[in-house]
């Protein structure tokens, strides 16, 4: 179902932006890089955090 749901989206596309290459990879390292990397931790500390609190441990 949900692949059926985006069918339309991919057909849609995306917007092409001419941009340089340097500019492109330090977008991409952000996005990826960071919600890749980081973000994965920070949300395990959020749950270790809230089990605690909640006294479950």
């Amino acid at each position: 179902m949900i692949i059926i749901a985006l069918i339309p989206l991919a057909l849609k596309g995306v917007a092409y932006r001419p941009i340089g290459a340097g500019a492109l990879l330090g977008r991409n390292l952000l996005v990826y890089g960071l919600g890749g990397i980081i973000v994965p931790f920070v949300g395990i500390k959020i749950i270790d955090l809230a089990i605690s609190a909640l006294g479950l441990v």
